[in-house]
C-alpha cells in the first residue's frame, strides 16, 4: 500500500477550512499540525482528511490500533487462543537472553 501525502494547497485548503487549528474539539492548537485520516488507513486508504496537533494524534494512533486489531480478528485475519496454542504448543517462548556478557 503506497503512502499519500498531501500537496501544499491541499494542506492550506485543510486548514482554512478547520480555521487553522486542530480538528478535534476543545483543542485549540494552532501551529505543528499534522495531516491525520479520519478512518484508519489500514482500513479504508486515502489521503488525508484531516489535521491535528501532536498530542491528539498519539491519542487517535492508540485508538487506530485498537479498531485496526478489532476488525482484524472479526474478519478472522488472526489465529484464536486455540489455534495458536494448538500451533505453538501452550507455553509461550521467549527469544531467551543473551548470556554472554
Amino acid at each position: 500500500m503506497k503512502r499519500l501525502y498531501l500537496t501544499q494547497r491541499e494542506y492550506d485548503a485543510l486548514l482554512e477550512a478547520q480555521g487553522g487549528k486542530c480538528c478535534v474539539k476543545g483543542c485549540k492548537t494552532t501551529t505543528g499540525l499534522i495531516a491525520e485520516h479520519s478512518t484508519p488507513n489500514a482500513l479504508k486508504p486515502g489521503k488525508p482528511d484531516q489535521l491535528m496537533c501532536a498530542p491528539c494524534h498519539k491519542v487517535k494512533t492508540l485508538k487506530d490500533v485498537k479498531a485496526i486489531a478489532k476488525v482484524k480478528r472479526l474478519k478472522g485475519s488472526t489465529m484464536s487462543q486455540f489455534e495458536r496454542r494448538k500451533k505453538f504448543g501452550s507455553r509461550l517462548r521467549g527469544r531467551g537472553f543473551d548470556k554472554s556478557g
